[in-house]
């Protein structure tokens, strides 16, 4: 796995746990009964996979970190799921959202093949594979979600999904230093920002 020290970890990983609480306990200060379930969940799930990815070089804390991230994911698709109608959608936009899928898909499998040596077992791996289909899904789900409300509402939460699929990536970027890592991690940063402004 790559050379990290536990400080190291603490500031890439931690500061995202860190930036999810932050914007929870706003969201629950400024908002408390307003506030989404889905929203409420998701942060939680999604910080506290931060949080255990501080120990991402343990491979019990690896998985648990990528089975909550995983969670977080299957949440939005959980909420998504329902309100997606594959009906009246026309030729074009189908052709279109095949191929966006399929191209984001490639992509992503290049890129978990680049992850299999950093691997830590079989199951890491495994948690690595279903992780990324799950972004290729929110993704395609948030589009057709978008597509068919139309609402500024939709048009914000499709971009804070793809916003989230920025940060995802720039983050493995960062961490198992495959290129340009400072620039990638503060991306990383940057885009996580931008993100919990969005939602």
């Amino acid at each position: 796995s790559p050379s990290r020290g536990l400080g190291d970890v603490y500031k890439r990983q931690g500061l995202r746990g860190v930036i999810c609480f932050s914007f929870l306990f706003v969201l629950f200060f400024y908002k408390r009964s307003t506030v989404n379930w889905i929203v409420g969940t998701f942060l939680i799930l999604y910080g506290s996979s931060s949080i255990a990815g501080i120990w991402y070089e343990t491979s019990a804390l690896a998985n648990a970190s990528l089975i909550l991230n995983l969670c977080a994911f299957l949440v939005l698709i959980g909420a998504l799921s329902p309100k997606i109608s594959f009906k009246k959608l026309s030729i074009y936009f189908t052709a279109f959202s095949v191929i966006l899928v399929l191209v984001n898909a490639y992509l992503l499998y290049i890129f978990v093949e680049m992850i299999r040596d950093f691997a830590l077992g079989e199951l890491h791996y495994f948690l690595v594979m279903i992780g990324s289909m799950c972004l290729v899904i929110t993704g395609l789900l948030s589009f057709l979600y978008n597509h068919k409300f139309s609402t500024k509402v939709s048009l914000i939460f499709t971009l804070f999904v793809f916003v989230l699929v920025f940060a995802e990536v720039f983050r493995v970027i960062a961490y198992y230093n495959f290129a340009y890592e400072n620039f990638s991690e503060y991306m990383s940063r940057a885009v996580l920002h931008i993100q919990c402004s969005v939602f």
